[in-house]
């Protein structure tokens, strides 16, 4: 009887295990270091740190295609930059035109040049076809599912060893 239920209970978390592992690995969200070259699907946003040394202000400008003050761009356009001044130590947070291809690029400048880090944002295409986290339900469903079929087994296959 113990083998059973044990054997049950593997099964159960087994499957849970194969349905959570996806949902656990759409949870990622790329940032690296500064310095580097980081990709970001077109329309999406990331945050950065740059690891300035010492204190003061930081002049970030943002180049790329379709890059505003504040809006995206809603048609394709020739590059363009927007700049802002913030305080070292304090993130910066970028956001990709819904159509934007090609590469990008944030540009770190502290105290009028004492320091400059280059970060290159690659766009990717926009993802097309379904969106797996609207898919959720038929997971969950399906999980459940699955669960009932071994369940329902297992009692039988016990039923009929009661029976013999």
């Amino acid at each position: 009887m113990k083998s059973l239920r044990t054997k049950i209970a593997a099964v159960a978390i087994a499957i849970v295990a194969l349905v959570a592992a996806p949902t656990a690995a759409m949870a990622y969200t790329p940032v690296p270091p500064s310095g580097t070259t980081t990709t970001i699907p077109a329309g999406g946003s990331a945050t950065f740190l740059f690891d300035f040394i010492g204190t003061g202000t930081v002049d970030y400008t943002w180049t790329g295609e379709g890059v505003g003050p504040g809006s995206l761009a809603m048609v394709k356009a020739a590059p363009t930059s927007t700049q802002v001044t913030k305080a070292t130590g304090q993130t910066v947070k970028v956001t990709l035109p819904s159509n934007a291809t090609g590469q990008y690029v944030l540009v770190g400048v502290r105290d009028g040049g004492a320091e400059t880090i280059t970060l290159r944002i690659n766009a990717t295409i926009a993802t097309t076809g379904f969106d797996a986290t609207s898919m959720l339900g038929v997971w969950i469903g399906g999980g459940v599912l699955l669960l009932g079929g071994v369940l329902v087994t297992v009692f039988a296959a016990r039923r009929e060893r009661q029976d013999a």
